[in-house]
């Protein structure tokens, strides 16, 4: 009878702390779950970000432009040596100086005057 009484001790034992091994358990989910929450959210913020940098690099008035005015971008970038930001510097002047005339004229333009002016 000892031995049922042993058993018996022992599974409410078992039991109790099965029971207390649970709540812990659970609340420490619970502050795995919040911690889980804020590191998913850090990290589709910063996938929103990464996302919104490169629609804005790939959607730049550069990359933008008509087919016709594309390869003359090209060429002017390539006469600056890769200076992608003085290229869209030199368009806006020259399109500030001659609001009439169309893209790929000032495109035209800017090519022409650097190429003069390197005597190329």
């Amino acid at each position: 009878m000892d031995s049922f009484n042993d058993f018996f001790q022992k599974t409410v034992y078992f039991g109790a702390g099965l029971a207390a091994y649970m709540v812990e358990t659970v609340e420490h989910l619970d502050e795995n779950f919040a911690s889980l929450q804020v590191e998913v959210q850090q990290t589709i913020d910063d996938l929103i970000e990464r996302g919104e940098q490169v629609v804005s690099q790939t959607t730049q008035p550069s990359d933008r432009v008509s087919a016709q005015v594309a390869p003359l971008h090209r060429r002017l970038v390539l006469l600056l040596n890769g200076n992608e930001a003085l290229a869209r510097h030199l368009i806006e002047q020259a399109c500030e100086q001659h609001p009439e005339r169309a893209l790929v004229w000032v495109y035209e333009k800017v090519i022409y005057d650097l190429e003069r002016d390197r005597g190329l």
